[in-house]
């Protein structure tokens, strides 16, 4: 009767007190056919944890007699199996031990567990991972068990070879792959407890799954992979989207290239008349697209691509220029960042010079301010350059194939870029909209003095001015959509491609799973928007498609046909005879010429 009461006060005790394998159920402890005297609770580390000492027999003897509390803390009671000649390992290295337990997991038969432990091989694909859980695994999966004072023991692992498996393995902590019976806690595993699975050698050596690949540079590190960072060729787009944008970048960057050198040729070969403001300010900004379309083209020769976004491992560049190798990728960033700025202050002051002449300023006026232009349409770009290489915001893009400013931060690309854009439509925008309004009423006028040629070329000019004005707001607007659309969504794509590579790494061994990335960026959105950075350089080259340009051309060829015409009778004459009738004969006929 009084050993029937103890057992329903000890069954009691274990419903309210918070358990632990590392302290132990009155249960358990009153299991089989034993029969206790007496049990003395006492607190862990002054925790809700009790450990519960036991007497049983006619002679009292204790229960855990010569084994100190530490050891009783490290221990639970289990049922001990030999271990097989054909199980005797763990990831390849033999156990220490002769007796393990199923206990401490959720598996009552050996072949599940053995199934089960095997699949966590796939965390060879989380190479700093596998090298310290294989340990912990073991300890948790095949634990020593040996017989105590007539009771079955099963060693725990301890806190802190959980602990040490967090920080590397955390991309699949918060998954399913890891069950609950292998979350870090102290009531599951009691700290400081000695295991035999630590001594064990294991082979560490892990391997990157696609498209991760090895880093040498932490820095390089996919968030939860330690040992592994994303392939410089971008995962998001298929080979074929690849394609498509590296065949637009060439075909558009290469038109838009000759439509400014030939704009550029056009006002050096004629560099005397056309010297004057603000036909000059479009030779400035055919020059800034020109230099920034070569900075887009140099990926298209041999080895360029690789060597200007990719690190030595394979990985993205990314943090320029602090982490760089080289200096490609930050020379490629000054071309199309630097200039590309350039231009587009050029542009402001364009519309700005435009405007003083419709308001009929005379021309010196607006020629005495062209150091002013130069000061700020070089200084200004070359402080937010330089800003952007202080702050490391430099960032190499696997599919366009160039570095730019805050790939990775967009608010620092939303400052550094969509910021002077938006000045370029607020500035811009008013010198257009004014000298518009002038134009009008001097059409109106001219109309009124019934003066057709006043009033025709009136009209050509709103008409040129009009057209570029408003194509270059229409591109400009839709290359800040496209930024803003990538800002919206960039963390949909980025989760979804991390849910990929967890469902890549935990479905390794299963032939039937499909991983695919479910949110992708659209290749379109990013066609568009390379389509109007060149049809902006093309548009600024259409203010020397004129007849003006195509005579400048010939008289420029003429003369350069005179020119060598003259050097080959200079020739000629220099090659005659110096002496004698014929000489002079040839002389001559020569100077008639």
């Amino acid at each position: 009767m009084q050993t029937s009461c103890l057992t329903l006060c000890c069954l009691l005790l274990s419903s309210w007190l918070p358990g632990s394998l590392g302290s132990f159920s009155a249960t358990k402890l009153n299991a089989g056919s034993a029969t206790v005297s007496s049990i003395d609770l006492e607190p862990i580390n002054g925790t809700m944890n009790y450990r519960l000492y036991g007497k049983k027999g006619k002679d009292d003897k204790p229960w855990f007699d010569g084994l100190d509390n530490r050891h009783i803390q490290c221990v639970r009671r289990g049922r001990c199996l030999e271990v097989n000649g054909t199980h005797n390992t763990c990831f390849g290295s033999k156990l220490p031990y002769a007796l393990t337990s199923l206990s401490l997991t959720d598996y009552r038969k050996e072949k599940e567990l053995n199934e089960a432990l095997g699949s966590y091989y796939a965390l060879r694909h989380v190479p700093k991972c596998w090298a310290v859980i294989q340990p912990f695994l073991c300890a948790v999966f095949k634990p020593k068990c040996e017989e105590i004072n007539g009771q079955d023991m099963v060693y725990l692992p301890s806190y802190e070879m959980c602990r040490i498996t967090l920080e590397p393995c955390r991309v699949l902590y918060n998954t399913t792959f890891f069950p609950k019976f292998m979350r870090c806690n102290e009531t599951l595993f009691p700290m400081k407890c000695s295991n035999d699975a630590r001594e064990m050698k294991f082979n560490v050596t892990g391997k990157c799954l696609t498209p991760l690949v090895p880093a040498d540079n932490s820095a390089s590190y996919y968030p939860g992979i330690e040992g592994c960072g994303v392939q410089c060729k971008d995962p998001l787009y298929t080979d074929d989207e690849h394609r498509q944008i590296h065949k637009l970048i060439g075909y558009g960057g290469t038109l838009c290239l000759l439509s400014n050198l030939f704009v550029v040729a056009t006002f050096l070969i004629d560099w005397q008349n056309a010297n004057k403001y603000p036909a000059v300010i479009v030779f400035y900004i055919n020059l800034c697209f020109l230099i920034s379309c070569f900075g887009w083209l140099v990926q298209f020769t041999s080895g360029s691509r690789e060597d200007i976004v990719c690190r030595k491992d394979g990985t993205l560049r990314h943090s320029e220029p602090a982490a760089g190798e080289n200096l490609s990728c930050v020379v490629i960033f000054v071309l199309v960042y630097y200039f590309l700025t350039a231009c587009m202050v050029w542009f402001v002051f364009l519309t700005y010079a435009w405007h003083w002449r419709a308001m009929g300023h005379v021309q010196d006026r607006i020629d005495k301010k062209g150091s002013y232009f130069h000061l700020v349409a070089w200084s200004l770009p070359l402080v937010l350059t330089i800003t952007t290489m202080a702050l490391s915001e430099v960032d190499a893009n696997g599919i366009v194939g160039i570095c730019f400013v805050g790939y990775i931060n967009h608010p620092m690309r939303a400052g550094l870029l969509l910021g002077p854009l938006c000045g370029v439509i607020l500035i811009g925008g008013y010198f257009i909209t004014r000298g518009m309004i002038m134009l009008f009423g001097l059409k109106h006028f001219a109309n009124d003095i019934k003066s057709t040629s006043a009033s025709n070329k009136i009209h050509l000019i709103i008409m040129r001015m009009g057209v570029c004005a408003l194509l270059t707001l229409i591109f400009i607007l839709v290359a800040i959509a496209c930024h803003v659309t990538e800002f919206r969504h960039s963390n949909e794509w980025t989760e979804s491609f991390r849910e990929y590579i967890i469902c890549r790494i935990s479905s390794v061994f299963d032939e039937n799973s499909v991983c695919k990335i479910e949110n992708r960026p659209s290749v379109g959105i990013l066609q568009l928007h390379l389509l109007c950075l060149f049809s902006s350089g093309i548009l600024m080259s259409t203010w020397c498609w004129t007849p003006s340009s195509i005579e400048t051309w010939k008289r420029y060829i003429k003369n350069a046909a005179r020119r060598l015409s003259r050097k080959s009778r200079c020739r000629n004459t220099r090659s005659l005879p110096k002496h004698g009738p014929s000489a002079r004969i040839l002389r001559t006929r020569v100077d008639s010429l």
